[in-house]
């Protein structure tokens, strides 16, 4: 019996860590219809080394990093990564910085084209124009490198 158990927990959890979403092209990305959806959005990480991570009630730490459609993006969409040095996490090197993994645990650079599954908040309030960031945040479930 203790087997099954086991047998079955670990298929729940592999089960879970298997996001999917629905493919969002980027000018869509914040619309307020993907709002509280999981969504795949290609783009690229702005990850400058340093965030200011933070904890939400029982949520994991996170690190909000830029994420953008191209190099002159404007007003980067905040991409929230959980912190860990798994898969799809950022890790916090004492001596590098931040760095990315990807769902292989493969380390993501700036330059690298990648796929997210995220949950999207999208809120209903008007974007302020004088932000850094586009209105929406993702929650980083999994990075896939693009080729």
């Amino acid at each position: 019996m203790r087997i099954f158990l086991l047998i079955t927990a670990v298929g729940f959890f592999a089960a879970g860590c298997n996001y999917t979403g629905k493919p969002v092209e980027w000018a869509q990305l914040c619309d307020r219809a993907n709002h509280k959806q999981y969504i795949e959005v290609v783009g690229f990480f702005k990850n400058n080394g340093s965030a200011m991570c933070s904890r939400s009630g029982n949520q994991p730490m996170r690190c909000p990093v830029g994420f953008v459609d191209t190099a002159d993006q404007p007003k980067p969409v905040l991409a929230d990564i959980d912190l860990g040095s798994g898969a799809s996490s950022i890790e916090n090197d004492e001596t590098k910085g931040l760095i990315i993994h990807d769902d292989n645990k493969q380390v993501v650079e700036n330059t690298q084209k990648v796929k997210v599954t995220a949950e999207l908040f999208a809120p209903d309030a008007p974007p302020n124009p004088d932000s850094k960031f586009s209105p929406c945040v993702l929650t980083v479930k999994k990075i896939e490198k693009v080729q």
